[in-house]
């Protein structure tokens, strides 16, 4: 899609449609190329931006998750087999199993800059949560660290994994940051729990999270800083940028966020789908060049000055 004007550049089908379980998501960047799991395909497709042309492809099996750390995209398995593959080729870097059945994996920034892979396996009893720092080059696991609770990741920001602190019901009840160098594990504990949260963290590290219930929350390394009634049944993640947080609602809203103050700076009309219905999955979303793009749930596109949400 061109972003300048929404056009269509260039549509691909969906490589060997099969009706077996398969999972679909978002599509991610690595090696220059798009990569995409079409619902229903049982293959990762790279595709050139420009053209749309299949650089290469993959089969996966049943349940198959996609995860990318600059130049390299990992597959990883329900049982925790993992395998690396290089972005631009496709051709196998290394495979071997790290982690277990549940375990989640997400690429993010190390020490140096460097691209990193971190995974969190909550234990069986959701009492504890094992974090690992992975290389993605090699597979070799560089150190690891246990920490209280069912932990869920968010990210990483100066020098420190973020992860949201929740249970099986999904009520989450607080904010963990591990610190990279010394491993030191630190809680915020939210006055008020969020049910089915989504969060993002910002480059200051303020963890910013959405609950079902309709509150945004902002939390930084010692407390809770702000909160927000947003009035929205459900949500995006959110996402940070130039000091503004933007969200998208179930009804079709696209809310901007005064990221230090908590203030409702801009939102638009609704764009409910069809009959009135909400959509509890929606993607988050994306700043670029000073405009904010979003997916509504009545399936439009569109994209809006995010210098200026008061005039949304």
């Amino acid at each position: 899609m061109n972003p300048g004007d929404g056009s269509t550049a260039w549509t691909v089908r969906a490589t060997n449609p099969s009706q077996g379980p398969t999972t679909s998501s978002a599509p991610l960047h690595s090696g220059g190329l798009v990569l995409v799991v079409a619902a229903g395909s049982e293959r990762l497709q790279a595709l050139d931006p420009g053209t749309g042309a299949e650089r290469w492809q993959r089969k996966l099996s049943g349940g198959t998750r996609v995860v990318t750390a600059g130049p390299y995209v990992l597959t990883v398995a329900p049982n925790g087999n993992v395998t690396a593959l290089d972005g631009a080729s496709g051709a196998q870097r290394w495979t071997q199993r790290i982690g277990d059945t549940g375990s989640v994996w997400w690429g993010g920034p190390g020490a140096s800059g460097a691209p990193v892979l971190y995974v969190a396996t909550a234990a069986l009893d959701g009492g504890s949560t094992q974090l690992a720092e992975v290389d993605p080059a090699t597979g070799a696991v560089r150190w690891q660290t246990q920490a209280t609770g069912r932990l869920r990741p968010v990210g990483v920001a100066r020098g420190a994994v973020h992860l949201l602190d929740g249970d099986s019901a999904g009520k989450t009840g607080g904010v963990v940051r591990v610190d990279v160098a010394s491993r030191t594990v630190r809680k915020v504990q939210l006055p008020v729990p969020l049910f089915d949260a989504e969060a993002t963290v910002g480059p200051d590290g303020t963890i910013h999270a959405f609950g079902g219930g309709g509150a945004l929350v902002a939390v930084g390394p010692e407390r809770e800083l702000w909160r927000l009634e947003t009035g929205a049944a459900s949500g995006s993640a959110p996402v940070v940028a130039d000091g503004q947080v933007y969200l998208m609602t179930g009804d079709g809203r696209l809310l901007a966020v005064d990221a230090a103050a908590g203030r409702l700076t801009g939102q638009t009309k609704p764009r409910m789908a069809s009959q009135g219905t909400f959509s509890a999955t929606l993607p988050a979303p994306v700043v670029a060049d000073g405009r904010v793009y979003a997916s509504a749930p009545d399936g439009t596109v569109f994209a809006l000055d995010a210098r200026n949400p008061a005039g949304w």
